[in-house]
């Protein structure tokens, strides 16, 4: 019986340092499952490499041509909605993370992490799943409870009235919030994946959300998730760190 080769990912790298793009380039020669198709240091090769080439992921530097990175993302994204974008940026900064995920990236990875875990973030992209920094996951989650966060809080009377929501819903809102995947909520709570993605469906809707990252956004407007998390009721804490 012959064995099938494993669906390989298509990439192009769009980043400035010709260091890093050779590091890529070397990162990604011999991995089973992921192809480098083309790489290029500018925004204005990115566009005919991608109608050429019709990568499933791009690799975005934040500070490519030092221009607008987030803007430039936007109107990117804008222009070819039908591309999953992973953005490459140089420090943890949790707002601009936030401002990435806003722009309609799919995720993004600071690139003095590992590789290890930029291959991760890549997988599960191409499978569909958004890819946040767990530790930027986390810095974000404490910073928008702290008193001096800088996200602004609506007023429009909404966090008045929170949607209502079961102790087991807001326990796997938090784990959600916190960065975990349908698969890793249900291996921790010893359920199914499917279980887990049929309850955050009900979650979303009663929230008035779509996606992952709109829950996390909104989040904090809701007392009783800044309640749980300063005094731990309904959530236990974790030990990353």
């Amino acid at each position: 019986m012959v064995k099938s080769s494993p669906v390989q990912i298509r990439i192009l790298v769009a980043e400035s340092l010709e260091l890093i793009r050779i590091g890529l380039r070397s990162l990604f020669a011999d991995h089973p499952a992921i192809r480098l198709i083309a790489d290029t240091h500018s925004w204005e090769d990115l566009g005919h490499l991608t109608t050429q080439h019709k990568p499933d992921i791009i690799l975005i530097d934040l500070q490519l041509n030092h221009g607008q990175g987030i803007e430039q993302i936007s109107r990117w994204l804008y222009d070819y909605p039908e591309n999953k974008v992973l953005v490459l940026a140089d420090d943890d900064n949790e707002q601009v993370h936030l401002q990435i995920f806003r722009s309609g990236a799919m995720g993004v990875v600071n690139k003095y992490r590992s590789s290890e875990l930029l291959l991760k973030a890549i997988c599960a992209i191409h499978a569909g799943q958004l890819w946040f920094d767990p530790h930027i996951t986390q810095l974000t989650w404490q910073n928008q409870f702290e008193s001096n966060s800088t996200l602004e809080r609506q007023t429009d009377g909404e966090s008045m009235y929170p949607p209502k929501l079961t102790n087991n819903e807001r326990h796997i809102a938090y784990l959600a919030c916190k960065g975990l995947s349908a698969k890793e909520i249900g291996s921790q709570l010893l359920v199914s994946e499917k279980t887990i993605r049929n309850q955050l469906s009900m979650i979303y809707k009663k929230i008035g959300v779509k996606k992952q990252i709109e829950l996390c956004l909104k989040a904090p407007l809701y007392d009783y998730f800044k309640e749980s998390y300063t005094i731990g009721i309904s959530y236990p804490q974790d030990g990353t760190k």
